[in-house]
């Protein structure tokens, strides 16, 4: 079922590179195609190996040819240099489709319905995420703030929009929007305003999901909101008391519809309670929107007291059916920060690390084309059977990909099919 899925992804990043308005000069300038240093670069990330191009070029000088080039169609490998240069070159929003295609290959084969929250939706978590930081190397678009010491910080930002569902490891990108600085001026850009760009670019696209909007307490205001029902879209956005005391105190508290769930452990008794109110607007000021109101505290009798609170506003109507499955979507939130983020940046893909900054687009490209390696792997997960078994059979995410780094470099493949099947099993294809 998952055979040819890093065919089509390397397909569409050739046509990314064919669409290129190409303004290099002929000669030396024009030796390396775009579309080789997309999927060279992405072959980085994919692989998780920060001098693959390297090994690839000894490998070719052994073989004759390398897996850069059969595995990832890659014609020349151009230099890391180079390649920033022509990544520099690149809109980050020529990658949208490949975003896209991404998940329609999910959802064309099934994989999407195991996502589905309340009978039809999808979630969404949103939430902006580092991804560069330096106090000498910037660009024009490098955000800035000085620093206690007197330096300056220059850093790149993004909104990430990410597929997510409580109880599923497996998290999948969306496009993101990147929050930059278009003049080098000192009004900077921001979050809020990312997420009302990613709307405008990206609501009918992702329309078919039908998606519920997670994010933290900073998207739970007025114009956020009102943006998304703009759009005939939902949301369920944290909502914390001490930024919005007077939605809070408007609701009288014997107004609240309740229900209370005792659970069992193992280890210790929990009381689940949630608390909920129909029709409460979102700020004193005019204009204004009537959102629905949900509170979960979680009792823990052994500790005598209680050990989890949170609330959170939503245009989708609670009631007595659908109130504990509403609090789980709302949790899951933290699936973006720990399950995205956090893998991101620690745990293979050096989110962080500068791959190449330029000064128009090379530091954004790199980040999207990161995301989309992540996100191929989590399509593979769940799709793939070679690159299931492959992970069955090195579970440890780092020694997979330690030992796919290995075979990459040492031996030649024909096709990724034939490569992720080694790399389950211990034959030695050299000896």
């Amino acid at each position: 079922m998952g055979r040819g899925l890093l065919q089509a992804h390397l397909e569409a990043f050739d046509q990314v590179g064919a669409g290129i308005a190409d303004k290099r000069r002929e000669g030396y300038d024009k030796q390396y195609e775009y579309s080789d240093a997309i999927k060279g670069a992405y072959g980085i990330f994919f692989f998780q190996h920060p001098s693959m191009l390297e090994y690839q070029e000894q490998l070719k000088r052994k073989q004759e040819r390398s897996n850069a080039e059969t595995i990832l169609r890659v014609g020349k490998i151009p230099s890391a240099n180079h390649m920033t240069r022509l990544m520099d070159n690149i809109n980050p929003c020529d990658f949208g489709e490949v975003f896209n295609e991404g998940l329609v290959t999910a959802a064309r084969y099934g994989a999407l319905d195991r996502y589905l929250v309340l009978g039809k939706y999808h979630l969404v978590a949103l939430d902006g995420v580092w991804f560069y930081q330096s106090t000498s190397i910037n660009c024009k678009h490098c955000l800035h703030h000085k620093k206690s010491d007197g330096d300056t910080l220059y850093y790149h930002d993004m909104v990430a929009a990410v597929l997510v569902k409580a109880k599923e490891e497996t998290v999948l990108p969306l496009k993101p929007e990147f929050i930059r600085n278009e003049d080098g001026g000192e009004k900077q850009d921001c979050e809020r305003n990312a997420v009302k760009r990613w709307l405008e670019s990206n609501a009918e696209g992702y329309k078919w999901l039908e998606p519920i909007f997670l994010g933290d307490d900073l998207y739970a205001d007025y114009p956020t909101c009102k943006a998304i029902l703009g759009k005939g879209l939902h949301f369920l956005f944290t909502c914390k008391p001490d930024s919005h005391k007077w939605l809070h105190n408007s609701i009288d508290e014997g107004c609240f519809k309740k229900k209370t769930v005792k659970t069992w452990t193992g280890r210790q008794h929990l009381e689940h309670r949630y608390r909920w109110y129909n029709g409460v607007e979102l700020r004193e000021e005019l204009p204004t929107i009537k959102v629905n109101y949900l509170l979960l505290e979680i009792w823990n009798e052994e500790k005598g007291k209680v050990t989890y609170r949170n609330s959170w506003v939503s245009d989708l109507q609670i009631d007595e059916k659908n109130v504990i499955e509403m609090a789980e979507c709302a949790r899951a939130r933290w699936k973006i920060e720990n399950e995205h983020n956090n893998v991101l940046k620690h745990h293979g893909y050096h989110l962080e690390h500068n791959f190449g900054h330029g000064q128009e687009h090379a530091c954004e490209i790199y980040a999207a084309l990161n995301l989309l390696a992540f996100q191929m792997h989590g399509v593979m997960l769940l799709l793939d059977e070679g690159y299931q078994n492959a992970r069955k059979s090195i579970r440890r995410r780092d020694e997979f990909f330690a030992g796919m780094r290995i075979f990459f470099n040492r031996y030649l493949f024909e096709t990724w099919e034939e490569f992720i099947c080694f790399v389950g099993q211990d034959d030695d294809p050299g000896g």
